[in-house]
């Protein structure tokens, strides 16, 4: 009885790799494991959107910081604009005697003098500025041996190497008190042309002034109003 047990046992082990391996075709192929928790999974990456176009930026040019020209030592002073309206009559350049004759009601008084070197395009000149209430007087204005007090007689001692003789008339330098209507000095000078100047007199209705000049120069006279004035300018 063992014998035949023996042998059936043999046989049964030998049916069971093919058993096995018919098990295996029927199932197909095997499967892809599901991923773990743990499990790294791949992202696949989508397709990029369409590119935007490149922005272009246009360098500024640099910001040119202009240097301040360097000044000259001297610099030329200019003449003030002196606005039409206010110029009167003006006469041409000459070195000849000027005698303009203004009726004048009633009596213009001197309130200033001064005087300034300036250049007008290539002209340069010294200019005598005598300033009056009312209105402009009459006046002469001429070259001289030299200057002599009206009142006096007595030479009015002037420095320069020429001299001029400004008068003023019906004018006055002084109020009907006897005071003086200057607000400024009577006297100056030290400019390149007009060297030195002072009144020479102030009597019965004639208002003198005495100029000295570097030399025998050409001279312009201008009538100015707002205020009311007599610009003389001589040629330097």
């Amino acid at each position: 009885m063992r014998r035949p047990m023996r042998i059936l046992l043999v046989a049964v082990l030998a049916l069971v790799p093919g058993l096995v391996a018919c098990g295996s075709e029927a199932a197909g192929p095997p499967t892809s494991a599901a991923p773990s928790a743990t499990q790294t999974v791949p992202v696949t990456p989508t397709s990029p959107t369409s590119p935007t176009s490149p922005t272009t930026v246009t360098p500024t040019s640099p910001t040119t910081v202009p240097t301040r020209p360097s000044s000259p030592s001297t610099p030329p002073t200019t003449a003030p604009a002196t606005p039409p309206s206010q110029v009167l009559r003006v006469s041409a350049w000459s070195s000849e005697p000027l005698s303009v004759q203004h009726p004048t009601v009633p009596v213009a008084r001197l309130v200033e003098v001064r005087s300034a070197h300036h250049t007008e395009g290539a002209m340069a000149y010294d200019r005598l500025v005598f300033e009056f209430t009312g209105s402009v007087p009459g006046y002469s204005v001429r070259y001289v041996t030299e200057v002599v007090s009206p009142g006096q007689g007595a030479v009015v001692p002037l420095r320069g190497q020429a001299f001029v003789e400004v008068v003023f008339y019906p004018a006055a330098a002084h109020n009907d008190n006897g005071v003086s209507t200057l607000r400024t000095s009577g006297s100056g000078g030290g400019l390149p042309a007009l060297v030195q100047y002072r009144m020479s007199g102030d009597y019965e209705g004639y208002v003198h002034y005495g100029l000295g000049v570097d030399d025998r120069v050409a001279i312009r006279v201008m009538e100015l109003a707002n205020p009311y004035r007599v610009a003389v300018d001589i040629a330097s």
